[in-house]
């Protein structure tokens, strides 16, 4: 029950490194970032959360601190601001490195 998502998210990735390529040298940084699983409201009607939820947790890298909105605000900040001036067509995975495999 992801396809849908799960394909425009890899579409949206594609759009950014295109743009990147087309009006990076205008000074413009085009970048994405990819959150991990945020307790939202649309978390809360996600068939099968809780489940979803534990599994996250056991793959996190951080303890058992869940993903909030605030992290993936803090880091839609740090590419708004001059700090991230030389990152570009670059997506930034927010998941408490859930998503690394072993």
């Amino acid at each position: 029950m992801y396809a849908t998502i799960g394909t425009s998210k890899a579409a949206l990735e594609s759009l950014v490194r295109h743009l990147a390529l087309e009006i990076g040298q205008r000074g413009v940084n085009v970048n994405v970032v990819q959150a991990g699983l945020v307790l939202t409201d649309s978390y809360e009607m996600m068939p099968h959360k809780d489940r979803i939820a534990e599994q996250n947790r056991a793959k996190s890298l951080i303890g058992d601190r869940t993903l909030q909105p605030s992290d993936v605000a803090d880091a839609v900040l740090f590419l708004s601001s001059p700090m991230s001036d030389l990152v570009q067509g670059q997506t930034l995975v927010i998941d408490a490195g859930a998503s690394i495999l072993v």
